[in-house]
């Protein structure tokens, strides 16, 4: 439950769910940009907290379009609004550059030892 009322109370939750929906870096998991977002929230619901008028109508505008944005990046829409060639995401001067790549990451991901990528 959220500690703010009304409005930013919304606003509050809403923030809060979409950064809760935000992916884990597999290789550095004590590094995400989950906990980055949340610091950011916390500042600024503790600002908005503070301000009143229309000061706090155009800030709440904000922070609706931010949550926009970001459930537009969790949802991956415009991964699927933009689909990208096969010519970029297998190029002919590397063949199987990007899918060995990921295989990679997953295998790093998965061992002790992150620190190690090799993609030959």
């Amino acid at each position: 439950m959220s500690r703010y009322a009304g409005k930013l109370g919304e606003l509050h939750s809403a923030y809060t769910r979409v950064v809760s929906l935000w992916p884990v870096d597999k290789l550095r998991p004590s590094h995400c940009y989950k906990n980055v977002l949340n610091q950011q929230m916390n500042l600024k619901f503790e600002k908005l907290s503070t301000i009143h008028g229309t000061q706090l109508n155009q800030e709440l505008d904000r922070i609706e379009q931010e949550i926009t944005a970001l459930n537009n990046l969790v949802k991956s829409k415009y991964r699927f609004q933009n689909k990208v060639s096969e010519d970029i995401t297998n190029p002919a001067s590397h063949r199987g550059y990007y899918t060995k790549l990921l295989e990679s990451i997953d295998r790093a991901s998965q061992s002790k030892d992150k620190g190690n990528l090799r993609i030959d």
